[in-house]
């Protein structure tokens, strides 16, 4: 139960769903159970990787948005008007 769970989270990468599983990770009963579960781990951390590259890479493109409508703001001089 917990392999055929664990693998359905990677398909629709459910981070928050293979965290908990990890988490609640049970005992294996045989080798190929260990093997498949080692296997899907190790399919996880590289998706988890993945998905953090993105991430990283979609923060940086938002920050030099930013920046560049920073630089490109046409801010008013301010000027002081005093009527005496």
């Amino acid at each position: 139960m917990w392999l055929n769970n664990f693998k359905k989270a990677i398909l629709l990468k459910e981070f928050e769903t293979l965290n908990r599983l990890i988490d609640e990770m049970p005992t294996m009963d045989s080798l190929a159970q260990m093997e498949e579960a080692a296997y899907l781990l190790h399919h996880a951390k590289n998706l988890l990787e993945a998905e953090q590259t993105t991430t990283l890479s979609s923060l940086q493109q938002i920050k030099n948005t930013i920046d560049f409508l920073k630089a490109t703001e046409n801010t008013p001089t301010s000027s002081i008007n005093f009527k005496l």
